[in-house]
């Protein structure tokens, strides 16, 4: 028990990929700011692209002293956030949007995880990919993708 608590607590060799994270996080909060309202980009998108291109340009001794940080902040710290986000949601204020809500959301959500793997192997997909596809269609974007990713093994390949 004690090691798997240990695994779930941040070191010091995580420290610049966390760094990296938060920076990339506020300047992505920031640019997504000064962007006309009526484009309704989020700084989700925002800190993909800065993260992309940050990635791209870094040094691989920059990569390699960032990596270690940036997979703990991409497994524990952003499902901890996707918890928080999701307590922040209450019944309350689902109901207050009427009570066809909840049947329409888990119609919606459930087409979307039944016929988006379908039409991914139809096209020649991976599995895997149709998956993490479904998610990120039907629940709420990256940030199920992400969360969804380590438990269904998805690699980069």
């Amino acid at each position: 028990m004690l090691s798997y608590l240990s695994k779930l607590l941040p070191r010091l060799e995580h420290a610049p990929g966390i760094a990296a994270a938060a920076g990339t996080a506020g300047a992505a909060t920031f640019v997504a700011s000064q962007l006309p309202s009526q484009l309704h980009i989020s700084a989700i998108p925002v800190s993909i692209v800065l993260g992309a291109a940050a990635g791209n340009a870094a040094p691989s001794a920059v990569t390699a002293a960032i990596k270690p940080g940036l997979s703990y902040a991409t497994s524990n710290i952003l499902r901890t956030g996707i918890v928080c986000v999701g307590a922040k949601l209450s019944a309350a204020q689902i109901l207050a949007l009427g009570w066809t809500t909840v049947p329409a959301a888990a119609c919606s959500v459930g087409a979307g995880v039944t016929i988006i793997p379908m039409l991914a192997a139809r096209f020649g997909l991976a599995p895997r990919l149709g998956a993490l596809l479904a998610c990120g269609t039907s629940i709420c974007g990256v940030t199920a993708i992400s969360a969804v990713a380590p438990a269904i093994a998805a690699t980069q390949a």
